[in-house]
């Protein structure tokens, strides 16, 4: 059996935008923003200069870096001291993957 998921949800969402596009507003603001993306696909300069000037933006980003590293730092740390917990969810994820298999079998 093929998935069929992703086409679907690609579908679903031309349809969600065509849908949209019925509202006038809509339609205004995606050919503005449509018209600037243009603009900027001419002028990359002034894009990268745009981008480089919203200081917020970079912080945003940066506190999103800290708390990836975070995370990462504390999934490692868990890791390190809790060996058993580690090969107790792996021997979970392999049960799964060996019920999930079993069914796409009878299937």
């Amino acid at each position: 059996m093929e998935n069929k998921l992703i086409p679907a949800v690609l579908i679903g969402a031309l349809v969600g935008a065509g849908l949209s596009l019925i509202d006038k507003n809509t339609r205004n603001s995606v050919l503005s923003r449509s018209k600037d993306l243009k603009y900027y696909a001419q002028n990359p300069d002034e894009a990268k200069e745009k981008l480089s000037s919203d200081s917020g933006q970079s912080s945003k980003l940066q506190s999103l870096k800290d708390e990836a590293m975070f995370w990462k730092e504390t999934i490692e740390e868990i890791r390190q001291n809790n060996p058993e917990l580690e090969e107790s969810i792996k021997d979970a994820k392999d049960t799964f993957q060996k019920k999930r298999e079993q069914k796409q079998v009878n299937q």
